[in-house]
Parts: structure tokens; C-alpha cells; sequence
């Protein structure tokens, strides 16, 4: 093993002691490890082997690498990619090597280990690791708190922001006084432009000499944190972030790379939401950088992380939203590459934190495994993630365009263009083509033409219904219950569904003089409050409402309320009312909850409102009938209560996808964000006349220009060549000549088809004209009829067959003996 990190390669080092027999290595401990592969070894000895495990860590398998005189360290260098509470970690030695190991001790997910072990009863257990790791090249200043400003911080608690009612303006006012001197005096002359209070943050930004930056304070902490922003470093030699894992990346790989003309690489390799939905992730490398589009986490199974070990030296990170999917592992990733910038739009960072603390919450409750990340590690990812507008063109790297197009899916969503060299790229993430009460949709207009476009295909060839007929039947729906005395809970997304169904119940003619109480409980209360705080983010309609009636568009108190206290829960059901909770889907959150109180009631409803996951409560919940038995965490429930489906989704259909596409006219076209049906209706539509239309598994690269193998040569030819060329009239004495564009005659096969006879037909079809080829075949095998005329059998340059003239344009070309041109010589 290298020394130096720079030189650290990944590898696993086994010494087992015992005797080989029957292709099965007998430990001296009794153990017997069937071996993997020919083995011509046997006897007893002292074997180097790569161990294979299951689930639980138990060695089921070996591969017999050589004999060696005495024992010596097991050791492994490689990834965790898992941490499991039971003891066990899943380390990534190589693509085709992963081991698990049983450890005591605590280590970080994504992070790259020197591990010594030993082998016991059947297992791996760690004795040793060592941590390969470097330090922030933007480093942080840290600056001493003075003890008065330290001793405020034993309050109870700093709920949202700095306009929340529960943190006193008095306190905010002291930590000001005590703390913006620091600041000036570190930073002479800055400006400061914001101060924003979060759960037990501080932050301030502002500017000096043209340079922007953030200051960071976390509460119980004795230090600020300072960081300029817009440094852009990229990471040095020697950072973690070099370390090469990928087994199939050698010097000749390197060597053909830079044979590559920088000005046209254009690769995609998902890292996630490949044939699926979660845990968005792409890599992308265009010129000379590598690039991160998004970073999220999936919401279920074993595996919540991207494949990040396909990454080497990412340049960039590029995040469209904040929904967990495409943010929530970005403080993960933050932790393995710390000196790589990450970027998103203004309204992205402004609800990041609040969704990334609810993921550190989830997995705090995850039984089977440890948190991704620590709270030091969001922290710090924040402090580092910087911001561009909407609709600006900006150059993060040298050559590098960037552009953030409004993408109607969320607040702050955002679309992503690319451009380097003769290559661009179009990342749609998630995104809406019509307008909401939150959003404004995306505008086609708004779009560039690139090589690549990626986009997400949630629906595939699904057509959404009226979407104003839907928010009418939902209303009204509501209103038919509560009408009569019945409760309705709405599970909804916490970022952006919620808000706009809070808005639609709240400015209907319906409830808008109704004293019907609308509760907001759930991670949704946190998310509403950062609505409320950030208008100027919304459309200029909402901003208006909250103008003209002087009260928070969203939550009033009145009208609607928060439950901030399960106490307050029952409260919420006791009365004729709306319960708006997350988690959409009823797999979790206070959701939950209200179905299980609800469900067993005939004067009640739920009311579904979004996507659905297939296995999800609330996929199951849409299809049963009343009398049905639901099991929720365990406890049977016999529906009574009313269950309907209302489609008021953030994702665009069909129809958008279309319209997208066809604007941003690719070459390839790569579907992600969806179940493989969705993807193949969608592919199966006439996509495929005009695209190369790929459905990528995770770690399958696509690149610009390489056609799959499936797509025969004649399709290749119709994609990579325009459909039409302007073609010139060239008129003469005797005649017109259309002549043909020199690129075409140079570069496109299907002219040689045309020109192979040297002779064309046209037909007329009504006032158009058009070009058919001949070929050999069609020419008659008579003899030519020899005229008096200049024709190409009286040609000296004609062998029967072909034009051998080089001044010729039909030069050799097959042409039909009773033809002619003007370089026509009488032959002696």
C-alpha cells in the first residue's frame, strides 16, 4: 500500500491459516470457506485471499490469490457505502469487490478507510482504521465568541427564522450588537446586507471591495465561521477527492483522453433516478471538467446514496431543487469532495436547510442504519453552498456556461444549461409546464437547442387531466364533507404541494367567508414558514394577496393554523376541518397519524393528492373499497371513511415532455425520473424519429455522437444528417443546374445513394419537386442509342461504366451513357 494519499489505490489483503482440499479452504479454527474459481493449490499453508460475504458479515466464499512463508496484517482500503446499527459496515473495495466488515467503532459513509482486521468465527472484525481525509481548501476563519454572547444560547430553543414568534427580537438585537463588531473588525469595511436566524444558526452575508461574504455562527458554538463566496477552487493535488477507485481507468485510458478534442467530449452517466425515481444524481463530463448535476437521496430500501464511487475529481456541483431526491445526500457528497464548488438558485437555498435537517431527522429513525451525515456536516454544507438568479448566464469554470432556467416545478426549481466548447447540455430535473399558485410555469421560450437533453419522465406517456377541474372537484369534495361535519385530511408534500392547496382552499369562494379551521401539521409547518419569510420568491399574485390583506398568505392563525405540539393533534379533529400533513404518501410524518384516526369514520375523508410510489400506504389506500381492511404499522383498519385521488402534480405529462423536447431539439435524448414502464411508453411514442432515445441503468455512460448498438446503420445516418438542405438554382442559357451544398456531397452517405448513376429523376407533386435516385439496376442493359449529340458514350473520359474526367462532377461516379456535361471531349 502507497504512503502518500495521492498515490492510494484500493485493495483488500487476507491471510488465512489452514489447508486446501476438494476446492475448499479448511481454517485452523474449523471453519471451512468454499473457494472461488480453478484452484490448482492445496496442502496445508498460509493463503492470500479476497473474501466474500453475505448480509451479516459471515466469509461464505474466497478467492486463492498465493502462498506466502508467514502470516501477516489483513488490511482492506476502500468506501464505506453502508453503516448498519447492528455492527456491520459495506466497504467498497473495487466495481466488482465489496466486503462487509464488523466494526465497534464509528465511521462515516462515503468516506475511504485503511482497515486491519482479523478473521473470527467466521467473520471480519476491524481491529484498526485509518481515515484518508484532508481539510477544506477554502478553510473557514474562526473566530472567538466572547463569553456574553455564548451565555444567551441557553434558551430553550430558536424555532425557524427571525421574524418566528418564538425568537425574541431583543435576543436577536444582542447577538447583533455583540457580534457584527468581530465581523467588521475581521473583515474591514464589509457591508452586511442579511442576517437570518435558523434552528440554532446565525448567518449574515455581505460585501467588501466587490467580494460577497457569508458568516456563519452555530448556537452553543464558541467560533464564527467565515467564508467568501464566488472563490470557486477547484481541489488540489493530494485532496481525498483524487483518489482514483475505478478499477478500469489506467494510463491508456488517460492517453486516449487526451487525444480527444477537449471542445467535443460530452458524457452522462447516472448516478441515480436511473429506471427509477430517487436519489437523482449525473455525472457529467463536457470538456475538460466533471460535473455534478443534483444529489439526492432514495426514500426507501438499503441503498438511500447515489453511486458515488463513479465519481474521480468533480469540478462542479449543479443542484436544480430542494425535494430530497435531488438535494438530500448533497451534504455527503459535500463531505467526500469539500474544495468542489456547489451552486443552486436563491430560492433553493432558502429552503435547503429546513429539507436537509428533516432528512438528518429521518435517518436519526432509521433503526437499521447510521445518519448519512452529521449535523456538523449540513452545517457546513451550507455555509459553502452559493447561489446564482434565475435566467443570468454565468461561468463558474474557465469555458465553462451555466445557465438556471425557471422550471415551474417548486419554489427556486430550477432547469440546467451547459455549454463548453462545440457541446451543450439541457438537465430539466423536475419541472412543470403549467403555472400554479406557487409557481410559474416553465416558459418554452426560455430553452435553449443542445446536443444532450435529460429529462424526467415521472408520468411517461400519461396525460394529466384539467387541472382547473381538478382544484374545482377537490374543493368541492372538501367542502362536502366539512359541510356536513366530517373532518378531511389531504396528505401532501411538505415543499410546494401543501402550500398551493393551503392557497386554493384558502381564496375559494367556498371557504373564503367559511369559519372551517384549515390545519397545517408536519414538516409542512416548517416549509410554510419559510414561504411566508421569502415572498418575494412566489409569483407576483401571491405577494399582492399578502399586500392587499396586510396578513401572511399562508398561515394567519386564524384560518389556518399550525399544530406545533402532538398534544395539539386530537384538537385538530374534534370540529369540522382541513388537515394538511406530509408525508404525501402516509409513509410516515404526522400524516400517519390523522389516517389511522380517520379511517375507521364514515363522516370523514382522506384525499389524495399527487404521485404515489407503487408500494407506498397510499398507492394501497387509492385502491381499496369501503369495508376493505388497511394495515398501518401493524394495526388493521376497516376503511369507512372516503378515499379519492385528485391529480395536482408538480411533474408535467406527455404533452410538456413533447413540447420540451421538441424545443430543445437533441441529438440524444435520455429519459430518467421514472418506472421502466413509464419510460418504455413514453420511448415507444415517435421519440425515436427524431432522437436517439436512451433508458440508461445507473453507471451506464452515454456519449455524445456513439450510437447504441441496436440502432442500425441507416437510422445513425437519418439522426446524425438534416432531414432538409437549401439547395441553389443556377441558371444557364440552355437549362438550370441545382447545385448541391458541398458539405452534403462531402459528408452525407445518402448523396452517394442519390449520385451513384450520376443521373437523377425528379417528379413533380403538385408544385413541388422532387429528387428520386436511380440505380444500376434501373438502368436499361440495351445499347445506348449513340446521338450526334455530346453525350457521355461519344466521351473519351467514358470506360462504360464510369466518368474517369476529374474536372467532372460525375467523376467516378457511374453514370448512364446517354448523359452529358459540360466537360464533355469527343472521343478520337
Amino acid at each position: 500500500m502507497a504512503d502518500s494519499q495521492q498515490n492510494l489505490t484500493t485493495e483488500i489483503f487476507c491471510c488465512l491459516e489452514g489447508s486446501i482440499e476438494n476446492q475448499c479452504l479448511t481454517t485452523i479454527t474449523g471453519e471451512v470457506l468454499k473457494i472461488k474459481g480453478n484452484c490448482e493449490l492445496s496442502g496445508a499453508g498460509i493463503w492470500i485471499c479476497i473474501p466474500a460475504t453475505d448480509s451479516n458479515g459471515t466469509v461464505v466464499s474466497v478467492s486463492i490469490v498465493s502462498q506466502v512463508e508467514t502470516a501477516q496484517q489483513s488490511y482492506c482500503v476502500g468506501r464505506v457505502t453502508q453503516v448498519a446499527k447492528r455492527g456491520t459496515i459495506l466497504v467498497k473495495v473495487s466495481n466488482s469487490c465489496k466486503v462487509t466488515f464488523t466494526t465497534a467503532q464509528i465511521l462515516h459513509v462515503s468516506s475511504i478507510y485503511r482497515l486491519d482486521f482479523e478473521f473470527l468465527s467466521g467473520k471480519l472484525y476491524v481491529t484498526t482504521a485509518t481515515k484518508f481525509d484532508s481539510d477544506y481548501q477554502n478553510q473557514p476563519i474562526s473566530v472567538p465568541l466572547p463569553e456574553a454572547v455564548v451565555e444567551p444560547v441557553a434558551i430553550p430553543a430558536i424555532v425557524t427564522t427571525a421574524t418566528t414568534v418564538g425568537t425574541p427580537k431583543a435576543l436577536e438585537q444582542k447577538w447583533r450588537e455583540k457580534l457584527e463588531p468581530l465581523i467588521l473588525e475581521k473583515i474591514p469595511g464589509i457591508k452586511i446586507s442579511e442576517f437570518n436566524v435558523y434552528t440554532g444558526v446565525l448567518e449574515w452575508e455581505g460585501t467588501v471591495q466587490e467580494k460577497r461574504y457569508r458568516v456563519q455562527g452555530t448556537v452553543g458554538s464558541t467560533s464564527l465561521l467565515i467564508y467568501e463566496l464566488g472563490s470557486y477552487q477547484q481541489p488540489a493535488l493530494g485532496d481525498d477527492s483524487d483518489i482514483d477507485i475505478d478499477d478500469d481507468f489506467d494510463d491508456e485510458d488517460e492517453e486516449e483522453n487526451e487525444e480527444e478534442n477537449e471542445e467535443d467530449i460530452l458524457r452522462v452517466t447516472p448516478l441515480g433516478a436511473a429506471r427509477s425515481i430517487g436519489a437523482s444524481c449525473f455525472k457529467v463530463e463536457i470538456g475538460k471538467y466533471e460535473i455534478v448535476l443534483d444529489a439526492g437521496t432514495r426514500p426507501k430500501g438499503n441503498n438511500p446514496l447515489p453511486a458515488f464511487e463513479l465519481l474521480k475529481n468533480p469540478n462542479l456541483i449543479l443542484i436544480t431543487h430542494a425535494h430530497s431526491d435531488h438535494i438530500g445526500a448533497l451534504p455527503v457528497l459535500h463531505r467526500m469532495f469539500k474544495a468542489t464548488p456547489m451552486i443552486c438558485t436563491p430560492g433553493t437555498r432558502s429552503i435547503a436547510r429546513v429539507m436537509l435537517e428533516d432528512c438528518l431527522k429521518v435517518t436519526l429513525k432509521n433503526e437499521d442504519f447510521e445518519p448519512l451525515f452529521e449535523e456538523q456536516d449540513l452545517y457546513q454544507t451550507l455555509l459553502h453552498l452559493e447561489t446564482q438568479p434565475i435566467g443570468v448566464e454565468f461561468e463558474p469554470l474557465p469555458g465553462l456556461t451555466v445557465k438556471f432556467i425557471n422550471a415551474g416545478h417548486i419554489v427556486g426549481a430550477a432547469c440546467i444549461y451547459l455549454k463548453y466548447g462545440n457541446r451543450s447540455l439541457v438537465y430539466t430535473g423536475d419541472y412543470n409546464i403549467a403555472n400554479s399558485r406557487t409557481t410559474v410555469g416553465l416558459k418554452l421560450a426560455d430553452l435553449p437547442t443542445a446536443d444532450i437533453l435529460i429529462t424526467e419522465a415521472t408520468y411517461g406517456a400519461a396525460i394529466h387531466p384539467s387541472r382547473k377541474q381538478q382544484e374545482t372537484e377537490l374543493v368541492q369534495a372538501v367542502w362536502n364533507v366539512v359541510a356536513k361535519g366530517g373532518n378531511v385530511l389531504i396528505p401532501a408534500f411538505a415543499l410546494g404541494r401543501a402550500q398551493e392547496i393551503i392557497l386554493l382552499l384558502k381564496t375559494s369562494a367556498l371557504f373564503a367567508n367559511s369559519n372551517i379551521p384549515i390545519f397545517v401539521d408536519g414538516l409542512v409547518r416548517k416549509i410554510t414558514d419559510v414561504f411566508n419569510d421569502n415572498l418575494d420568491l412566489l409569483p407576483e399574485a401571491v405577494s399582492n394577496f399578502a399586500a392587499n390583506c396586510r396578513i401572511p398568505p399562508f398561515c394567519d392563525g386564524k384560518k389556518v393554523i399550525f399544530v406545533t405540539d402532538t398534544k395539539e393533534r386530537p384538537f385538530a379533529m374534534v370540529q369540522p376541518s382541513v388537515i394538511i400533513a406530509s408525508s404525501g404518501m402516509l409513509t410516515g410524518g404526522a400524516s400517519v397519524y390523522y389516517a389511522k384516526s380517520l379511517l375507521e369514520r364514515d363522516d370523514a375523508a382522506i384525499f389524495m393528492s399527487g404521485y404515489t410510489d407503487e408500494e407506498s400506504p397510499g398507492r394501497l389506500l387509492q385502491s381499496m373499497k369501503s369495508g376493505e381492511v388497511v394495515t398501518m404499522d401493524g394495526v388493521d383498519y376497516i376503511v369507512k371513511a372516503e378515499i379519492r385521488k385528485f391529480n395536482l402534480s408538480a411533474h408535467t405529462d406527455r404533452i410538456g415532455i413533447g413540447q420540451v423536447i421538441a424545443k430543445v431539439a437533441p441529438r440524444h435524448l435520455i429519459l430518467i425520473h421514472g418506472m421502466p414502464d413509464s419510460l418504455y411508453d413514453l420511448a415507444r411514442t415517435d421519440l425515436q424519429k427524431n432522437h436517439v432515445v436512451h433508458i440508461p441503468s445507473c453507471g451506464q455512460t452515454i456519449e455524445y455522437g456513439v450510437f447504441p448498438d441496436f440502432l442500425s446503420q441507416k437510422r445513425q445516418v437519418e439522426i446524425e444528417h438534416p432531414k432538409e438542405v437549401e439547395l441553389e438554382i443556377v441558371a444557364e442559357h440552355d437549362g438550370a443546374w441545382i447545385r448541391i451544398p458541398q458539405e452534403v456531397v462531402d459528408t452525407d452517405p445518402r448523396w452517394q445513394t442519390l449520385s451513384q448513376v450520376g443521373i437523377i429523376r425528379a417528379k413533380w407533386h403538385r408544385d413541388s419537386l422532387m429528387l428520386l435516385p436511380i440505380t444500376k439496376k434501373q438502368i436499361p442493359k440495351k445499347q445506348p442509342m449513340i446521338t450526334a449529340g455530346n453525350c457521355c458514350a461519344r466521351c473519351k473520359y467514358f470506360d462504360g461504366s464510369l466518368c474517369l474526367m476529374p474536372e467532372s462532377i460525375f467523376h467516378n461516379r457511374q453514370i448512364a451513357p446517354e448523359g452529358s456535361c459540360p466537360e464533355f471531349t469527343l472521343s478520337p
